[in-house]
């Protein structure tokens, strides 16, 4: 139950900081409909927002081991 809460916090901070990253690009840029650059194209990110991209891929890490880990404890007796 803890571990479900908890992973939801993670991915859905995760989630919200990677969509952070997105509009602060996209406001950077003016291009707002190259926001897949933030998914797949981080070179041309600039350093603040390297540090939201960073800061969401860590949480949305955690979230899925957290996940993982969760249901691998629930198939073991």
């Amino acid at each position: 139950m803890i571990a479900h809460a908890i992973e939801t916090v993670f991915l859905v901070t995760g989630v919200v900081m990677l969509v952070r990253c997105a509009f602060q690009y996209a406001y950077r840029t003016e291009k707002w409909h190259r926001l897949n650059v933030v998914l797949f194209n981080i070179q041309s990110l600039s350093s603040d927002e390297m540090k939201w991209w960073y800061a969401a891929m860590i949480s949305l890490s955690l979230g899925a081991s957290i996940k993982l880990l969760s249901f691998i404890a629930l198939i073991t007796p």
